[in-house]
């Protein structure tokens, strides 16, 4: 019976490492275009001098920058999950990502133009992703070593 079962099973795992393979590539792509636009937007602002110290030119440089860095974070997080073949989706490894989509938010954000119902928001779902993330440490601690990876 098991012989029967695991070639589906091989088969869909070796789907899965192509599909995946085929994401990082797409992945690797906008971040190498992302490195290329913000590279030229960088030596535009270096033309403007001492204005390119403008805060809206900083947070523009700031807010690519931190893009890539979350491109990348999930680029690495997907060649980890190919080569500890533990599946492509991995709960903690999203929600860190989504933690830094919110941290990347409340970094540019525009405390001037923003209202209180906006913080409010931004800050539950921030505490509501910190607990989700202790909630998932919580759980793999609980488990065994050889289950806690995957």
């Amino acid at each position: 019976m098991l012989k029967r079962d695991w070639k589906p099973l091989a088969t869909y795992e070796g789907f899965e490492r192509i599909a995946s393979y085929v994401v990082m590539f797409f992945i690797s792509i906008i971040i190498v275009y992302a490195l290329v636009m913000m590279g030229i937007n960088i030596f535009d602002d270096f033309k403007l001098g001492m204005g390119f110290l403008d805060a809206e030119l900083l947070k523009d440089v700031f807010g690519s920058l931190l893009s890539i860095l979350i491109l990348i974070e999930f680029n690495h997080s997907i060649a980890l999950s190919i080569t500890r073949r533990s599946g492509i989706l991995q709960a903690r490894t999203i929600v860190l990502i989504a933690i830094l989509v919110i941290a990347r938010k409340v970094i540019l954000l525009d405390f001037a133009a923003t209202t209180f119902e906006q913080l409010l928001g931004i800050g539950a779902i921030a505490l509501a992703f910190g607990l989700l993330y202790w909630l998932i440490n919580a759980r793999s601690a609980e488990l065994p070593e050889s289950q806690s990876h995957h």
